[in-house]
């Protein structure tokens, strides 16, 4: 029996310095041979002629834009309790939230929030999933947002303004930190096959479907945009949205479309909406959820207009396979951009600053800024096909126009989708 315990005691110890040389003294020893930064990550860039590339970088502390203050007021409210920062390389894992985890990306944090729990969804790569709305929304009724939650309300992170709730300092702190996981990688959003779709498989049985349709509504929608579809969900009459109002379906004015401006939508175009998500507002990607439930949904929100049965959708717009970029046709968008006085509303730098910009209005009344493109979020979608769709449909329902008929060519179009994506290149200023 002693001796049982003394082989116990030995292999303890063994292992525990056997694991101690090979995580924590080889991989000092062998890097300089290997050429291996520990905190080297892989990142997707936008380049200066706008189109993605992947790229090896050294992995940036955090650093500013409140996000030290809000790593501290995460790990001091205990959300590191439930959720998780590290997406495994096991099946599954990298389609519901992203590429799997580097070893750059915990170089600098300290303590490491690894986890294990899982109660809530690992954050690791939540970073531009969701607007900046969208975690007001979910800091102040989590349930409103994601109706199987079991977080807390985090009223404290509120002041009350104009009798709307809207985030305090520490609310910005917050999320300005939950935006800024997984950004190590760079913009690999505008490059994730299951959010960026172009459309989803035939439409099934329009009846049976809206039925169906209703419950996922009523469960995945209503907290938004309200249960009589217009608008006015229990998360937008308490909090204030800062960048854009929950659609009004009963209206029958849809932004994002291949159809003519005064057309409704495609169900393929709506399909591409709830997959895709609207970047950089409170209308969050809905590609975790299934095909069928989607394809539901859609049926319902029809039912809230009467444009649809009463005015059929107009022959879609054809969007040609994309040009190759080049320095000449980033050069030549941009006298496209000046000449079409783009800049009047999204300013010379495109940053949204523009003369006009302080005095837009969408058809409902609502202020509503030019897009500033410098941040690389785009409403319509991170494609070069999304920004063409863009400039040949117009925005229906805001001060944004078709230039379907503008364009002295369509590769007037494709240089200025270029020019506007390349604002957003990386290394650039952007604020």
């Amino acid at each position: 029996m002693k001796r049982a315990k003394t082989i116990a005691l030995v292999a303890g110890f063994g292992f525990f310095f056997l694991a101690l040389l090979v995580q924590g003294i080889l991989p000092y020893l062998l890097k300089p041979a290997a050429g291996i930064s520990s905190r080297e990550v892989t990142r997707t860039v936008r380049t200066p002629l706008g189109d993605l590339a992947e790229v090896k970088a050294e992995a940036a502390p955090v650093t500013d834009g409140g996000e030290k203050r809000g790593r501290a007021i995460y790990l001091r409210e205990g959300c590191w309790y439930c959720h998780s920062q590290y997406t495994r390389p096991a099946a599954g894992e990298e389609r519901r939230w992203g590429p799997v985890s580097e070893a750059g990306e915990y170089a600098h944090d300290l303590p490491h929030l690894f986890g294990t729990r899982r109660i809530g969804p690992d954050l690791l790569r939540v970073g531009g999933k969701y607007g900046d709305d969208w975690h007001t929304a979910h800091f102040f009724d989590p349930r409103a947002v994601v109706p199987d939650s079991v977080m807390p309300r985090f009223t404290w992170f509120f002041r009350t303004e104009g009798g709307r709730q809207v985030l305090n300092d520490e609310g910005r702190a917050v999320t300005a930190y939950v935006q800024s996981l997984g950004m190590q990688k760079g913009k690999w959003r505008d490059a994730f096959p299951y959010q960026n779709v172009r459309s989803g498989s035939a439409s099934p049985e329009a009846a049976k479907s809206a039925e169906r349709g209703k419950q996922v509504y009523s469960r995945r929608c209503a907290g938004c945009h309200g249960e009589k579809g217009d608008g006015k969900g229990t998360s937008p009459k308490d909090v204030l949205f800062t960048i854009a109002q929950p659609r009004d379906f009963t209206s029958g004015v849809f932004k994002f479309r291949l159809t003519p401006t005064g057309s409704v939508p495609l169900d393929s175009d709506l399909y591409r909406t709830i997959t895709a998500g609207i970047r950089g507002t409170a209308m969050p990607p809905w590609f975790n959820l299934s095909e069928d439930d989607r394809w539901d949904v859609i049926h319902y929100i029809k039912t809230f207009s009467p444009d649809f049965s009463e005015y059929p959708p107009e022959a879609p717009i054809v969007v040609p396979q994309p040009p190759k970029p080049s320095p000449e046709l980033v050069a030549r968008g941009r006298r496209v951009f000046d000449e079409m006085k783009c800049w009047e509303c999204h300013g010379r730098e495109g940053r949204g600053d523009g003369p006009k910009s302080d005095t837009l209005e969408d058809d409902f009344g609502n202020r509503i800024p030019p897009a500033n493109f410098t941040r690389g979020i785009f409403k319509s979608g991170p494609r070069a096909e999304d920004i063409f769709r863009t400039f040949m449909t117009g925005l229906s329902g805001t001060p944004m126009p078709s230039f379907a008929d503008s364009f002295a060519s369509p590769d007037d179009g494709w240089a200025l989708t270029y020019y506007v994506l390349s604002l957003s290149a990386d290394g650039g200023d952007q604020p």
